[in-house]
């Protein structure tokens, strides 16, 4: 998606709703490439470099234009990363603490590109809530209106072009019907 958005000339911002950072090189990941996937697009030292080369510009996005969201599960080399690199992160608790001033600090941030990209990956949900993630996790996430609000309001802006929803297990959800209608709602209601 980030390349393809490259592709068409525009200055992309990525707001990332994840749980994980997914920020690990290969050498510093459990062995699962989504683990690696924003480290990539950054092009981390020790990246694949087949991976970090798909897109017409490498790295296919600078720190400057990538925005955690909802960030909770960081390990020291990507809290290094973050840190040496001054990437935006908007955490879990702050986003838990005051969901409306996380999505207008988002949508304050996304206002500096042409092209504003979402990476939405459901494990950033309450599990106990809304059981859907591919990751089973106890802890407490975003509450599926409250990232139906965050979704909404990042796609009303003119610059938003995309949205990408990852880590989909409906073997998860207790009734795999009304899960999905209520997620399909929920973009629905944010895509407009």
């Amino acid at each position: 998606t980030v390349a393809g958005a490259n592709a068409a000339g525009a200055r992309v911002g990525l707001v990332y709703m994840d749980f994980d950072a997914d920020l690990n090189a290969p050498g510093t990941s459990d062995g699962a490439l989504d683990w690696t996937g924003v480290a990539h697009l950054l092009d981390i030292a020790g990246c694949e470099p087949s991976l970090a080369a798909l897109g017409p510009a490498r790295p296919m996005i600078e720190p400057g234009q990538l925005l955690y969201f909802a960030l909770e599960n960081i390990t020291p080399p990507e809290a290094a990363t973050i840190e040496d690199h001054a990437i935006e992160v908007i955490s879990r608790e702050n986003a838990l603490s005051d969901i409306e001033a996380a999505a207008m600090r988002a949508a304050d941030w996304a206002g500096a590109f042409d092209c504003l990209l979402v990476h939405f990956d459901v494990d950033v949900l309450s599990f106990v809530d809304f059981p859907i993630a591919e990751n089973v996790r106890r802890c407490d996430g975003l509450k599926l209106e409250q990232a139906a609000f965050v979704l909404k309001r990042l796609a009303a802006l003119p610059q938003w072009r995309g949205l990408t929803v990852t880590e989909v297990n409906p073997d998860h959800a207790p009734d795999e019907a009304a899960a999905f209608s209520r997620l399909n709602e929920v973009l629905a209601d944010a895509l407009g």
